[in-house]
C-alpha cells in the first residue's frame, strides 16, 4: 500500500494466528480452531495526492527536476547541496545528500554548480546515533541500521538485505532495466516493540497488522521485532519476520537503483507483486535471499486454501487476472494473489514481464495509471484474453511444489487421561502454538465433572511436523 509513501506489507496476523493455533481435537478429528500509458506521452490522467505523502506542495502540474542543484537548509538546520527532484509551483522537492525528500520554498533555494554528493554512512550513522538516543547505529556494504531489537534480529535483517541488494541489482541489470547504485547508504531503522514503533510514528497504522514499512518521503524502512504472533508461534514468526524484512526491503532497493522512482505510484498488483516475486529467503543459519521466482510458501499457502475451496473471493477463476490487476488496495488474500500473478508472467512470459516492469517504471513522482491505462498496459504486454490468461494462471498456480509452513512446524500434542468408570479414557489436543497449551489444558479439563478432574493427568509431547504429531497422538489413543 502506498499511502504515507509507505509501501506496507500486510501479512494477515489474524488469519494466520488462526492457522497456526490449529487445534485438532481428538473426538472430533477435525480442526477445532482455527491521460498516457507509461510508455510514451504527456502526463497520466491521475496524480498520487501529495497530502498523502506528509509533503507540502501546491496542487500543480509538476516538473522534472533534471539536472538542477540548489543550497538549502535541512530541517536540521544544515546547509547542503541537494538535486531538485521535482519543481511544483511555488515549491521544490530536493533530495538531500542522506536521501530524504524535502520540501522548500523556492525563494529558500539557491541555484548552484556544486555537486551533489552522498552522504558516508561514517557521517549518516554519526547523525542517526543522535536522533536515536539509547539506540546502535551499524553501517555495512550497503545499509545503515539503527536499533534498539535483539542482536539476532540486526544480524538475521542485515544477513537477508546485504544478499538482497547485490541478487537484485545484478537481475535488473540483466533483465536491460536502467540501475545504478544510489550516491548514499540506506537506513533501516528497528523498533525492539511495537509500542516503540507506534509511539515514533505517532500511532500511524493504529490497530492493524502493519510489521513493517518503505516510507518513499524518509527513503528509510521502518520496523518492529516483538508481536503477539511471535508470542504464539514462534517459528511461523520467523518465517513472516524474514519475509516481511525481505518484501519491504526489496521496496527500498527498488526504489533506490533507479527501478521505481521515488513517490510514482504502480499499479498495486504489481507494486506488490514484485517485491514478492523478487524476495524469497531461507530460514536459519543459511538466512538469506534465495534468488527469484523461488515458491513463496505464505503466500502459496493461502492460494491454495482458496483453490481448495473452488474461489478466488469472487468464486470466478476467469475473472482472477482482471480482478487483481485492477484491485487498488490489498489485504492478505490480495498479496498472496499479486505474488501468483506476478509470478506466473515472470516464469512463464518473462520477456514481456520485463518489458512491461521497464514500462511502468518511466512512471514520473506522482504519476499513476487509471483503470483504462491499466488495462491496456497489461494487454500491451500480455494480451487482453482474461480468461485464458486466469485459466493458465490457475493451472500454473497447482503444478508449484511448495512446503506448507504450518505443516513443519513444531507441534505440541496435549494428552489427557482421566478414569471412566472402572477403566481409563483418553483425548488430545494437538496445536502449533506453545502459549496456547495451558489453555488447551484448562478447556479439557472444564469437559469434565468436578470429581473427575481431580484424578485427570496430562502430558505434554512436542513434535517436529503436524503430520507427526497427530501420528503420534492417534497411535497413544489406541493404545
Amino acid at each position: 500500500m502506498q499511502a504515507f509513501a509507505a509501501c506496507r506489507l500486510r501479512i494477515g496476523l489474524i488469519g494466520i494466528l488462526g492457522m497456526a493455533a490449529l487445534a485438532i481435537d481428538s473426538q472430533a478429528q477435525t480442526p477445532a480452531s482455527t491521460g498516457a500509458t507509461a510508455s510514451g506521452g504527456g502526463a497520466p490522467v491521475l496524480r498520487a495526492d501529495p497530502t498523502e505523502l506528509g509533503l507540502e506542495v501546491p496542487d500543480v502540474e509538476p516538473v522534472a527536476g533534471g539536472d538542477r542543484r540548489v543550497m538549502v537548509k535541512t530541517d536540521d538546520d544544515e546547509l547542503v547541496v541537494a538535486k531538485v527532484y521535482v519543481e511544483m509551483g511555488s515549491r521544490l522537492l530536493v533530495i538531500l545528500p542522506d536521501g530524504r525528500i524535502q520540501s522548500v520554498e523556492k525563494s529558500a533555494a539557491t541555484e548552484t554548480d556544486r555537486p551533489f554528493v552522498g552522504v558516508t554512512a561514517a557521517e549518516l550513522s554519526a547523525k542517526l546515533a543522535k536522533k536515536f538516543p539509547g539506540f546502535q547505529v551499524k553501517s555495512t556494504k550497503h545499509f545503515v541500521y539503527v536499533y534498539n531489537t535483539s542482536p539476532l534480529f540486526f544480524t538475521g535483517t542485515n544477513l537477508i538485505l546485504e544478499s538482497l541488494y547485490p541478487g537484485l541489482f545484478n537481475l535488473c541489470k540483466q533483465r536491460k532495466l536502467d540501475v545504478a547504485d544510489p550516491p548514499y547508504p540506506l537506513v533501516v531503522v528497528m523498533f525492539r516493540t511495537r509500542k516503540e514503533w507506534s509511539d515514533y510514528m505517532h500511532g500511524m497504522f493504529g490497530d492493524t497488522s502493519v510489521a513493517a514499512f518503505y516510507h518513499g518521503v524518509t527513503n528509510r524502512v521502518m520496523m518492529y521485532e516483538q508481536s503477539e504472533l511471535g508470542v504464539q508461534a514462534p517459528e511461523l514468526a520467523q518465517k513472516e519476520i524474514i519475509t516481511t524484512v525481505a518484501h519491504e526491503g526489496t521496496h527500498q532497493i527498488l526504489h533506490n537503483i533507479g527501478v521505481q522512482r521515488r513517490l510514482s505510484r504502480w499499479p498495486m498488483w504489481i507494486s506488490e507483486g514484485l517485491p514478492e516475486y523478487f524476495s524469497p529467503t531461507t530460514v536459519g543459519k543459511t538466512m538469506r535471499w534465495k534468488g527469484v521466482g523461488t515458491v513463496n510458501d505464505l503466500r502459496m499457502m493461502a492460494i491454495d486454501r482458496m483453490l481448495k475451496n473452488g474461489s478466488r473471493g469472487d468464486g470466478k477463476y476467469g475473472s482472477t487476472v482482471e480482478a487483481v490487476i485492477s484491485t487498488p488496495d490489498f489485504e492478505s488474500d490480495g498479496y498472496a494473489w499479486s505474488w501468483a500473478l506476478t509470478h506466473f508472467l515472470g516464469e512463464k512470459k518473462r520477456e514481456p514481464f520485463y518489458k512491461y516492469v521497464a514500462a511502468v517504471s518511466k512512471l514520473g513522482p506522482f504519476e499513476k495509471l487509471n483503470d483504462t491505462e491499466q488495462r491496456l498496459l497489461f494487454a500491451q504486454y500480455f494480451g487482453g484474453d482474461f480468461d485464458k490468461l486466469s485459466t493458465d494462471l490457475i493451472a500454473h498456480l497447482k503444478k508449484l511444489p511448495y512446503v506448507d509452513p504450518i505443516e513443519n512446524m513444531t507441534h505440541y500434542v496435549v494428552m489427557l487421561t482421566y478414569p471412566v468408570g472402572g477403566g481409563v479414557s483418553r483425548s488430545y489436543t494437538v496445536t502449533a502454538s506453545p502459549t496456547e497449551v495451558e489453555q488447551i489444558r484448562q478447556r479439557m479439563l472444564l469437559r469434565l465433572p468436578p470429581d473427575v478432574q481431580r484424578e485427570a493427568r496430562f502430558e505434554v509431547r512436542p513434535l517436529p511436523t503436524r503430520s507427526g504429531a497427530t501420528t503420534f497422538a492417534d497411535r497413544w489413543l489406541q493404545q
